[in-house]
């Protein structure tokens, strides 16, 4: 009973994660514009929580987390977009700055992690020495604290596992705590060029590394600057 019940649980988590409302874009003119793109920086990701916060937890602390959690969603943006480059039928057509190049240029200009959510790509572009900027935009809405979401799970569990349990509708998806909505841009000249969006939901036992690894993998899978190989 308890493999089953893991096994379950496991394949609702999948559920949870992986199936995103997605909805993507491309500029009509993408090739037109994109034609003499050589270099593509990718910026730190906007993050923005929202909805019940943990308690004890102090505005500080809040920022940390989220100035932690933009860089990782960079860093795994950019492993996901190298990761995906080439493949056998497409060859990528542009080249992307190293991360620790991009956070050094902006470090040189004193352009910390929140000020590069707010500049424009014109800006940035400029700063850094690319032709496009990628833009992440991460908001997570909190529903419920991790130790209540763990209450209403494990609820659902024992529910599972008595008699009268096989007779009542199980939920579908284990205690949601966030709903996060993610999206990706492609921005050059002041144009958006490419979007990617998804929303996802997690629950406590949803670790932030998978989270944004599943998220970023969606967003490089998917990213342009593409051509079918001859």
């Amino acid at each position: 009973m308890k493999k089953n019940l893991l096994l379950l649980r496991i394949g609702i988590f999948s559920i949870v994660i992986f199936s995103c409302n997605r909805h993507a874009y491309t500029a009509s003119n993408f090739e037109e514009k994109t034609e003499d793109h050589k270099v593509v920086a990718i910026l730190p990701a906007e993050m923005i929580f929202t909805g019940k916060q943990p308690k004890n937890i102090t505005e500080d602390q809040i920022a940390k987390t989220e100035e932690d959690e933009s860089i990782a969603f960079q860093y795994a943006l950019y492993n996901s977009i190298l990761r995906h480059a080439n493949t056998s039928k497409y060859i990528t057509t542009v080249n992307f700055q190293d991360i620790n190049e991009t956070q050094k240029l902006l470090n040189e200009k004193s352009v910390s992690i929140r000020d590069s959510w707010k500049m424009s790509d014109r800006e940035l572009a400029t700063l850094l020495g690319v032709d496009a900027v990628i833009k992440m935009r991460i908001q997570k809405r909190r529903y419920m604290s991790d130790e209540a979401s763990y209450g209403v799970t494990v609820a659902k569990q024992i529910v599972f596992n008595t008699k009268l349990g096989s007779k009542v509708p199980a939920p579908y998806v284990p205690a949601k705590t966030n709903d996060i909505y993610a999206s990706c841009n492609l921005i050059s000249d002041g144009q958006t060029l490419w979007n990617d969006n998804y929303k996802a939901a997690s629950d406590y036992d949803s670790p932030a590394n998978i989270i944004i690894e599943n998220i970023t993998d969606n967003f490089g899978n998917n990213f342009p600057y593409k051509k079918r190989r001859r």
